[in-house]
């Protein structure tokens, strides 16, 4: 047995029961830094949909943390490097901990305003704010976690460690699948991930394969992500909800300054519900930028939210076209056009393309949407891809994305007809659903 870990305490989490917390990691989560995450909704405008989506940033990590302390178990003896342990589990507690207002609708913001993402904050947090001294204290490197928690590979086995957190099939994704189903009352997200955990092994090359006999639960896992970014995390309500905040955040961002913080102090005092706070406060008659973030708190409250006026479900091997969308030039030009067309005012349509990548990724290998895996021939392990052996895994190697126009409701109509016939220039190379 590996884990020599001494646990200090236990929390009660109602996705994986009891977790045992060491010292240093009690002291973490006791720390300000991470009692934020609290106030920080995992799923920002998800519970506009699923009402009971409101957990929060805080007990995921956790449940991270839970799940690295297991792939560590099964993986660490094998790199003969079990006194990384410790280093992993923090690695995955933390790996949130740069989280801003609504999660990554903040992080909209911040990318635009100063090309920062909560990668980037995670690590400036974990170097620079009181967690980096209570690392410290603890006997554990700041700048090694910081390391982990942005995927690096310093050392050979790094690509273990860092796979553990930040891979294609790793505990995040796991945790918050089958959380943020058992939150959202939805059944998507329900996979095997102590099969998935118990059938790894680490190659000659030093990289994750999983045993073939778990084929099943790994097309689960595809199956589930894909069901849970198409129903969940792209559902056409739940991204209205994040468009409105994204201007809400933009606008605010023009008076009060949210992205312009130079301190850890400074980020840390941003939370769901002190941004909100803020905007409540303000004078709409100040500024058309005061006017608008308040039209947008209101509207909110009321539950007056954009409408989607047209859509397309793009599965396509390359992102080019999303990635010629998310560039904010583009869609302003394509809105503009839209506009125009329908002889709607441009504040009133939004082309939104979601940030986030739907499907297992890791831009560090060669080929990265294969997962490894490894069959036992002759008492010797052969090691093959997944696509290789599974339709489902071949079919899985796409890219989803969910590119929509919004706009109010007395505009639908004309801003649908629009859109449509602008956005027949789509490549048709990729598969496309209306």
């Amino acid at each position: 047995m590996l884990s020599k870990l001494e646990f200090m305490t236990e929390i009660n989490d109602p996705i994986h029961g009891f977790i045992g917390l060491t010292d240093l990691e009690a002291k973490i989560i006791d720390s300000e830094p991470y009692q934020r995450l609290r106030r920080i909704k995992q799923l920002s405008g998800g519970h506009y949909v699923y009402p009971t989506g409101v957990h929060s940033r805080f007990g995921h990590c956790m449940g991270t943390m839970f799940l690295a302390g297991l792939m560590g178990e099964r993986l660490l003896p094998q790199l003969g490097i079990e006194d990384s342990l410790q280093e992993v589990r923090i690695a995955a507690l933390l790996h949130d901990i740069g989280h801003g207002p609504f999660s990554h609708v903040f992080e909209e913001t911040l990318l635009e305003r100063r090309g920062l993402n909560h990668e980037d904050v995670t690590e400036w947090i974990i170097r620079k704010s009181i967690v980096g001294d209570i690392l410290e204290d603890g006997g554990v490197s700041k700048d090694r976690v910081a390391n982990l928690v942005r995927g690096r590979r310093i050392n050979p086995t790094d690509v273990v460690l860092a796979g553990i957190v930040a891979g294609q099939v790793d505990t995040d994704k796991m945790d918050y699948l089958v959380r943020d189903s058992f939150y959202c009352g939805v059944n998507y997200g329900l996979i095997d991930v102590y099969r998935l955990i118990n059938s790894l092994e680490v190659s000659s090359e030093s990289s994750m394969h999983f045993d073939i006999a778990a084929r099943g639960a790994l097309e689960s896992f595809l199956v589930a992500r894909y069901e849970m970014f198409l129903n969940v995390y792209y559902h056409k309500t739940v991204r209205s909800v994040e468009v409105m905040l994204v201007k809400l955040m933009n606008s605010a961002d023009s008076i009060l300054g949210f992205t312009s913080f130079s301190t850890p102090e400074e980020f840390l005092k941003l939370d769901d519900l002190s941004v909100i706070s803020r905007i409540r406060n303000l004078n709409s008659s100040e500024s058309s930028e005061s006017k608008d973030a308040l039209t947008m708190v209101n509207l909110l409250d009321s539950r007056i939210l954009y409408k989607s006026a047209f859509e397309k479900v793009l599965h396509t091997q390359d992102r080019f076209v999303s990635k010629t969308l998310a560039k904010r030039k583009v869609r302003e030009s394509i809105q503009e056009e839209i506009a125009a067309s329908s002889g709607v005012s441009i504040d009133d349509v939004v082309v939104d393309v979601p940030t986030l990548p739907s499907v297992p990724y890791d831009p560090q290998q060669l080929n990265p949407m294969e997962i490894g895996i490894f069959e036992v021939i002759d008492g010797k392990k052969v090691y093959h891809n997944l696509s290789e052996y599974s339709n489902i895994g071949q079919m899985m190697k796409v890219y989803l994305d969910v590119i929509r126009v919004y706009t109010t409701s007395q505009h639908r109509m004309k801003v649908g007809r629009a859109a449509r016939e602008i956005f027949q220039e789509v490549p048709e190379a990729a598969l496309i659903h209306m």
